[in-house]
């Protein structure tokens, strides 16, 4: 028997090199969607603290002691809005949030102070 040389490939050569062509693609759009990801996130705050504020007809800020204006969560907060602009008519309601202070990530922040 003599040796041919086919100008084929070999098909299972070729399905072993898609196969990891495909594993490289695959890692490449993990990796980027993570990067996009872990940025993206990066600066979401919520707010810790909800107050309701407190206003007249002239639109000066009250200070009322025997209602309660601080809340945690901001649903509560405009649940009680409706119930005190049912009650106090002629008062006007809003909510005043403070948002925590960002945090840096340290890895990216020290990339960035040597830029």
């Amino acid at each position: 028997m003599s040796n041919v040389v086919s100008p084929y490939k070999d098909p299972v050569e070729i399905h072993h090199m898609r196969k990891f062509g495909d594993r490289i693609i695959t890692g490449f759009f993990v990796f980027v969607f993570g990067v996009l990801w872990f940025f993206s996130t990066q600066y979401y705050l919520k707010p810790k603290k909800y107050e309701i504020v407190i206003y007249d007809v002239y639109g000066k800020e009250l200070k009322q002691n025997q209602i309660r204006t601080e809340f945690s969560r901001i649903e509560v907060a405009q649940s009680y809005i409706k119930e005190y602009q049912n009650t106090f008519s002629h008062l006007s309601f809003s909510i005043k949030s403070e948002f925590p202070e960002m945090k840096k990530r340290l890895v990216f922040s020290r990339i960035l102070k040597r830029l």
